[in-house]
């Protein structure tokens, strides 16, 4: 196994270990424009995929609003989501494709993020939430902030309260992915394979969104190559590991944690 994937190897399994110190706290996982990680069990990459344009992308959930912004796939429309129903609309379970992951099942998704670049490179997903529904949702039920705090049916993965990821398009604009998403299989066991997929996004309360359409897509399954990939299967997937950034723990009153 080469340097790289050794480096993959000792991140994921750092991640992993930050994660469980970090219940008290809230966790930031900074990407960086090159960076990767793990978060309440879901794995988080940079990426370069070309091209990513609207009509060869295809993506399933289009959101745009400044400072921050939040929505939904969902073809009726909902806060902050454009473009519907082409692309922003429902998806169902067995839309979502496999890759195999050192051994684990994940469905994959990427986000092509659309930030101007220079000084307004830098944008915060501060939540990322999926559901499973027999059928179609349209809560748009808010707390007092105008965070969505409604249900979409079954809550099957969460990136936690607090928690969020950072990242520095350093591809600014459309056309290129950014963000690979990959969330475990087996959290989606036991559902009908018709059953409806939402994925909730809010973006920018940590670090503005000030640019286009943040887009999200399926990201096509990848089954991964003996020995070489046994980690990370998808050659490109991850650029520079060595400069790999790290989790940040923050305590209660915003401060940083070594």
């Amino acid at each position: 196994m080469n340097k790289s994937h050794n480096t993959l190897i000792r991140l994921f399994t750092f991640a992993s270990a930050v994660g469980l110190a970090a219940a008290a706290h809230a966790t930031v996982l900074d990407l960086g424009s090159s960076g990767s990680g793990s978060l309440n069990g879901a794995l988080f990459s940079t990426t370069d995929i070309q091209p990513t344009g609207t009509g060869v992308f295809n993506p399933f959930l289009s959101i745009q609003n400044s400072p921050w912004e939040q929505g939904y796939n969902s073809s009726t429309g909902n806060f902050d989501t454009k473009r519907e129903p082409q692309w922003n609309h429902e998806i169902r379970l067995s839309d979502l494709q496999t890759t195999t992951i050192n051994g684990m099942n994940y469905f994959g998704f990427v986000v092509d993020v659309n930030e101007p670049g220079g000084s307004k490179a830098t944008i915060s997903l501060n939540d990322l939430r999926l559901y499973v529904s027999p059928t179609t949702q349209t809560s748009q039920s808010v707390n007092s902030s105008g965070f969505f705090n409604g249900s979409l049916g079954t809550l099957v993965y969460s990136l936690g309260s607090g928690n969020s990821i950072d990242y520095t398009d350093a591809q600014h604009g459309s056309g290129s992915g950014d963000i690979n998403i990959f969330i475990p299989a087996s959290n989606f066991a036991g559902f009908n394979s018709n059953d409806y997929v939402y994925m909730f996004q809010r973006w920018g309360n940590a670090d503005a969104s000030q640019g286009g359409f943040e887009e999200t897509a399926i990201r096509q399954g990848i089954a991964p190559v003996p020995e070489v990939a046994s980690f990370y299967p998808v050659i490109g997937l991850i650029a520079a590991v060595d400069s790999t950034h790290v989790l940040r723990l923050k305590n209660q009153n915003g401060s940083d944690i070594a």
